[in-house]
């Protein structure tokens, strides 16, 4: 396989990936888990930037252009991925993390002992 098939292998499994995850989000909203659904999905979306902006700004813009890419383009991806798959992946572990855990039960209702007679009204 040539360099070029292998970005975009890079890129197919990312996006499948990040579709599986919003799949997952879409789980959990019908579990009535709004939050954590909602966390998980904002957190996928801002981890799709990864490859969208690859697919955008080296596979259409650099390999349309004349000089084949530029240092703007380099620091463009950088600034906006990096921080977008950061923010993503701490959205994602809130989201499981508040997904996973037991929603907080009421005490029990004082219930008369067994042994008595129920109360006649």
């Amino acid at each position: 396989m040539d360099n070029n098939t292998l970005y975009w292998l890079d890129d197919v499994i990312s996006c499948l990936g990040i579709l599986v995850g919003v799949g997952g989000a879409i789980f959990l909203f019908t579990r009535r888990k709004t939050v954590p659904a909602i966390l998980a999905l904002i957190g996928f979306l801002a981890m799709a930037l990864h490859p969208i902006l690859d697919i955008i700004l080296y596979r259409l813009i650099a390999y349309n252009s004349s000089s084949g890419g530029s240092v703007s383009l380099d620091y463009t991806y950088v600034c906006i991925a990096g921080p977008g798959f950061f923010l993503g992946a701490v959205l994602i572990v809130i989201a499981f993390i508040m997904g996973f855990r037991e929603p907080k039960l009421p005490p029990p209702a004082d219930d008369p002992p067994a042994d008595l007679p129920p109360v006649a009204s």
